[in-house]
């Protein structure tokens, strides 16, 4: 029987970290955060677990890492420069092909390792992976043993850039530090390539492809989260949602991401609209022009002060 993993995929600050949290809760789902920069942030730099601890020291992981290579474990710096020269963005389109290199195969064999000793070492049935990455997701049906779901999540791309301007503490690291910031045009940018490049991938998914706005996420939590359980085949009864639009979330044990995903207890969710008062005129001006191509596919209006339409991918 196969393995199901749900890769979320997108530009960063779109929702994917509250959904994969969400998704967490529930039995049988595991997530892992971004599983991407295990090797990196996680065993290099040692920064913190989702369960608080530093991510070395951390039992949970330990087992997974002994389940998936016993005593040959992965050098951590040879698979973040395998990263480095096979598994870039720009290698999406050619790691979509019957034939990728040897250097992403072998990228391909270790994540597929991973992916079942998490399943081991957990039970979970369903493997919720935020990485965001297109280059994985481009990895992923030719894994062996997965059956391979892909949720690309996209957001305004004007919030997006307001939140890469904000200044975010990164509190999963030991030193304070602040979040990496994009400039309205870089990040604007990279929502493009991100987004044309994913809606490319959707044909090798077939059925298993699915675009979440996170405006429709935030506007209709619940029915949203039951809607991408039963897109993955997983039971939607229980879970962590108090109400429509709140939830009780539990300590998790996520790779990387967003300060969010160390929340914990009762969440309120609901829309974050803070740029559309504090964006300033040019940020705000550079983003809409450079989006233009995308923008009205996906239903956002070149006038903010107007409600999204529904996205031509719905």
């Amino acid at each position: 029987m196969s393995l199901k993993v749900l890769y979320i995929a997108g530009w960063g600050r779109s929702g994917t970290t509250i959904v994969d949290n969400i998704l967490n809760s529930y039995d049988g789902v595991f997530s892992t955060g971004e599983l991407f920069y295990l090797w990196s942030r996680g065993l290099t730099e040692g920064r913190r677990c989702g369960c608080g601890v530093v991510f070395p020291r951390c039992r949970l992981w330990g087992d997974i890492l002994d389940a998936a290579f016993g005593a040959d474990r992965p050098c951590p710096q040879h698979i973040s420069r395998l990263q480095r020269e096979a598994i870039r963005v720009r290698h999406t389109p050619a790691l979509t092909g019957p034939a990728a290199s040897p250097e992403a195969e072998e990228y391909r064999r270790v994540t597929n390792r991973l992916y079942h000793a998490i399943a081991e070492v957990t039970g979970a049935r369903l493997i919720v992976d935020s990485s965001k990455v297109p280059s994985v997701a481009a990895l992923l049906p030719g894994m062996s043993g997965i059956e391979p779901y892909l949720l690309h999540m996209i957001r305004d791309p004007r919030a997006v850039t307001h939140s890469w301007m904000r200044a975010t503490p990164q509190v999963d690291r030991a030193k304070a530090a602040l979040m990496h910031q994009e400039a309205p045009a870089a990040s604007t940018m990279h929502w493009l390539i991100r987004n044309a490049l994913l809606e490319r991938l959707a044909g090798a998914y077939d059925r298993r492809y699915r675009l979440l706005r996170y405006e429709d996420f935030v506007a209709a939590p619940r029915a949203t989260i039951d809607g991408v359980l039963g897109f993955a085949g997983m039971d939607a009864a229980g879970g962590p949602f108090t109400g429509d639009t709140t939830v009780r979330l539990e300590p998790n044990h996520t790779i990387a991401g967003n300060p969010g995903r160390f929340r914990t207890g009762d969440v309120v969710l609901r829309v974050d609209d803070r740029w559309r008062e504090e964006q300033s005129a040019g940020p705000r001006l550079t983003a809409t022009a450079l989006a233009l191509p995308l923008l009205h596919r996906y239903g956002y209006r070149t006038r903010t002060s107007r409600p999204n339409r529904p996205s031509r991918r719905s």
